[in-house]
């Protein structure tokens, strides 16, 4: 099990949310609050998730949560680095369509 934990970078219009480690329903309450927060206080939120190795249906909700919470707001959540799996995983569920992906993350 990798611990998870975020950083945040801020300029005056963005903010960077970089995430270590597994997402899941023990992490993903405090994660929640912290992406939100974020997306009140910035036209722009970039969640870099270069560091990020698990991730549950739980943690899939975060950014669903933070996404709605953008409608209607002239606000935008933006994934980015995003790990294979994750790539995969937001195809099949059709996310990938309704979240907006900058990147992917390099393969090791």
């Amino acid at each position: 099990m990798t611990e998870f934990s975020h950083t945040t970078t801020t300029t005056p219009t963005q903010a960077i949310i970089s995430v270590t480690g597994e997402l899941d329903t023990h992490t993903s309450i405090a994660f929640k609050q912290a992406l939100l927060d974020l997306v009140a206080a910035n036209t722009e939120v970039v969640v870099d998730l270069s560091g990020l190795t698990f991730i549950d249906s739980s943690g899939l909700s975060v950014f669903i949560a933070a996404h709605k919470r953008t409608l209607s707001r002239d606000k935008r959540v933006l994934l980015d680095q995003v790990p294979a799996f994750l790539s995969r995983i937001l195809a099949i569920t059709g996310l990938d369509e309704i979240i907006p992906v900058l990147g992917a993350a390099e393969k090791n």
